[in-house]
């Protein structure tokens, strides 16, 4: 079974840890304000891609732990959601994500 929980090594890597582990890390990149993989403003749009550290994919033992995520949120509300297992992967979501708002985000289809 997969782990619940997630901390990130000095190079990024995702570790499975304990509860307690996993919650100190949390707070030292709160702290630090370090948990975020990219964040920014495009027309009026937040698009923001955090390391969660929790695993979203915790009932599928077939697919790769989902610890980050990547949300694209308008004045009021969430437009767009991905997961990913890995640092680079959240990088490359981000990007994604930003060419998304860029080409109008097509929030009808």
């Amino acid at each position: 079974m997969s782990s619940m929980f997630y901390k990130l090594d000095e190079n990024k890597n995702a570790i499975p840890c304990s509860a307690k582990e996993w919650g100190d890390q949390r707070e030292i990149m709160r702290r630090k304000k370090t948990k975020h993989v990219n964040d920014e403003m495009i027309d009026g749009k937040r698009i923001s891609t955090v390391w969660l550290g929790l695993n979203h994919a915790i009932d599928d033992d077939s697919i790769k732990p989902l610890i980050f995520e990547t949300m694209v949120f308008n004045e009021k509300d969430e437009i767009y959601c991905e997961q990913f297992s890995t640092w680079t992967e959240a990088e490359e979501g981000h990007k994604r994500a930003v060419e998304w708002v860029l080409n109008g985000c097509k929030e009808d289809e």
